[in-house]
């Protein structure tokens, strides 16, 4: 009697699932547009939750390093808030050191490039009106050609101000993504200052929802994600810096233009896992080619040899093993969930991969005994076992005394 009961709560369970799914098949233009709608409204609250992952890893790191040796009363008292001011400064002290780098020597490049603009098409040009005797069709458009650089000039910027919808478009943009960083700065210090009694509220709203079984599966995963999460972030900020560092380094050793602005912008567009390189390398060709054609190409060459060995020995080694993904799934990864979600699906489709493939790999290895046991084995079992005897044994006293 009691498999029947099981076996038909199983088939109903299985006709609503496929339900929702025929449902949402059915109807996939509705949901797609109701599902933007709420992503756009959750934006700065998910914005919030990753910023205050990543600042908790670096508040908790002044904490431990500056302030938790210390026996005064009032540095005990206010070391999160100093931790968190102390992040926040680091991480503008940080952009502004960047930006300093990068910024000045992009507007020179610029203005090399467009004064530049007319002697390289007339050097195109040249190196074309070589090889037109044996292509005619080619020697007549260029002698019919009209090759006006300040008309072209001028077409490029009025194509770019049309794609880009006018400056109230731009000032409208810009608005909204500074009033979602706000909102997302707010969210993340709070999180971060209150984490404790956030977590107590946590716990105590999954003991009365959930058993002790399902609370251990539960917290195993999200150790298991919060770990992984944590050592992907160090690794790819590690793994940025060393890139960074060999590309400024490479540059300088072979008399590259800019070295340290492009290296510096190298270094932050390697926060996105393997691509980021050829993002700098196209930003890094850009600068070079107005002051040396020849040294771009160069350089092009220099980064693809400078992403192999990040690629498949640098990334891997350092972000792969930290965060215990094969070189393999890492690619995997990065590719679906760029495909997905774009930048952002990059940025964490490694993690998630990552704990999904832990969490794969115990299971079958036979490791998770936290999913699979009714045994008490973890400190977090013991809290939650001894909390809920507490509960039980303090309703039967009041019990009691009301009798």
């Amino acid at each position: 009697m009691q498999r029947n009961t099981k076996s038909f709560k199983s088939q109903v369970m299985l006709l609503i699932i496929f339900g929702l799914i025929l449902g949402i098949t059915l109807n996939i233009d509705f949901v797609l547009k109701r599902f933007s709608v709420l992503f756009a409204v959750l934006t700065p609250i998910l914005i919030g939750c990753i910023t205050a992952f990543v600042l908790n890893i670096i508040v908790t790191l002044f904490e431990k390093k500056l302030f938790d040796k210390s026996n005064n009363k009032i540095i005990q008292k206010t070391k999160r808030g100093l931790s968190i001011l102390l992040a926040f400064v680091s991480m503008v002290l940080l952009s502004y050191i960047l930006l300093n780098i990068i910024v000045p020597q992009v507007s020179k490049s610029l203005s090399v490039f467009i004064n530049q603009l007319p002697h390289l098409f007339d050097v195109v040009r040249g190196e074309l009106q070589k090889y037109a005797n044996a292509y005619p069709s080619l020697q007549e458009k260029l002698q019919n050609g009209d090759f006006d650089t300040q008309a072209i000039i001028q077409k490029i910027a009025g194509t770019i101000t049309s794609w880009a919808g006018g400056v109230l478009s731009i000032l409208n943009s810009i608005f909204g993504i500074l009033v979602n960083t706000v909102i997302a700065v707010i969210i993340a210090i709070y999180i971060v200052s209150s984490k404790e009694k956030l977590r107590e509220q946590f716990d105590k709203l999954f003991k009365k929802i959930f058993t002790i079984k399902s609370n251990r599966k539960l917290y195993y995963i999200l150790d298991l994600a919060n770990d992984t999460f944590r050592a992907f972030f160090i690794g790819q900020f590690i793994e940025a810096i060393i890139l960074g560092c060999l590309c400024t380094a490479g540059m300088f050793l072979f008399k590259f233009p800019y070295p340290a602005m492009i290296g510096s912008f190298v270094g932050v567009t390697a926060l996105i896992p393997m691509v980021g390189a050829y993002i700098g390398c196209l930003f890094g060709f850009l600068m070079i080619f107005p002051v040396n054609p020849f040294m771009a190409f160069l350089f092009i060459l220099f980064i693809i040899v400078l992403q192999q060995i990040e690629g498949n020995i640098i990334y891997p080694k350092v972000v792969g093993t930290s965060v215990g993904l094969p070189g393999l799934w890492v690619l995997v990864a990065i590719i679906i969930g760029g495909g997905l979600f774009g930048v952002v699906g990059i940025l964490l489709g490694v993690p998630l991969m990552a704990t999904l493939y832990k969490l794969i790999r115990d299971i079958v290895n036979d490791n998770a005994h936290e999913l699979f046991d009714n045994k008490v084995t973890t400190k977090t079992d013991i809290k939650i076992e001894r909390d809920i005897t507490n509960i039980n044994t303090e309703s039967s006293i009041i019990e009691m005394d009301s009798k």
